[in-house]
Order: structure tokens, then C-alpha cells, then sequence
């Protein structure tokens, strides 16, 4: 993506379940979905730049090579950026579960002191009833 002016200083923020995407020093913006692909990033950049789509398989080169400078280390910042995002939502995930356990725990212990308290009133209504004969008086 070195024909996208600024990208060199693309940077990535996940919030509310979208990665939102700023490059061309913040002057530039788009957002994508937590989970996007390389391809829905690339084509949500060139979309907000109305670049057109370019395709992501390799071209043959003929003759020498090339070095664009600052293009490989934006692609490599991009998916080392990609890469962390997916880790901490795997470990936000992970505890979301456990939290979630720990509700359900909660939940039971809940009902089980609930089955407690009303067995203890059935024992005492019990009770007063053999002093009263039933009666309530």
C-alpha cells in the first residue's frame, strides 16, 4: 500500500468492537470490524482515499527490483499491530468465560441459600404450629 499517501503512520485502536484506523498524520480515518481481514483493511483504506482496489496477489517483477522506503515496515507494523489486537481479544475472551463462571457460581450459591432459608421457615412455621396447634393464636 505505498501508493496510499501517509500510511507509514497507520496506527490501529480497537474500540467498541471495531478497529478504527487513522493514518496521514490524523487526517485520514477509517474502521473495520474487530476481526477484519488484511483484504477488508486495505480495501477500507483505499475506499476512505478513493483509491481503487488492488488486488493482493504478488506481481512478477521484471527487471531489478525496487525498495519503496518505509513500505515494508508499514506492512510489517500492520500485521504486528493486527497480531496484538487478536491476542488481547483471545484474552479478553478468556476472561469474559471465567467472569461468566464466576456468575454462574454466584447464581447457584444464590439459590442454594434461598433453598436454605426457606427449608429453615418451613422448620420454624413447623414449630410454631406445635405450640399454637395450628391455630396462630
Amino acid at each position: 500500500m505505498a501508493d496510499v499517501h501517509g500510511i507509514d503512520t497507520l496506527t490501529i485502536a480497537l474500540a467498541a468492537g471495531y478497529q478504527h484506523l487513522t493514518w496521514a498524520n490524523g487526517t485520514m480515518s477509517a474502521s473495520v470490524g474487530a476481526f477484519a481481514s488484511d483484504q477488508d483493511i486495505e480495501d477500507a483504506i483505499r475506499n476512505a482515499q478513493r483509491l481503487p482496489s488492488v488486488a493482493l496477489i504478488p506481481e512478477t517483477s521484471k527487471g531489478t527490483d525496487m525498495s519503496v522506503t518505509g513500505a515494508k515496515f508499514a506492512g510489517l507494523n500492520l500485521k504486528t499491530e493486527l497480531r496484538a489486537v487478536r491476542t488481547m481479544m483471545d484474552a479478553n475472551n478468556a476472561k469474559m468465560a471465567q467472569a461468566i463462571a464466576d456468575m454462574k457460581e454466584a447464581a447457584s450459591a444464590h439459590g442454594q441459600l434461598a433453598d436454605a432459608v426457606a427449608s429453615d421457615a418451613a422448620a420454624l412455621k413447623a414449630d410454631m404450629a406445635e405450640f399454637t396447634n395450628g391455630s396462630g393464636e
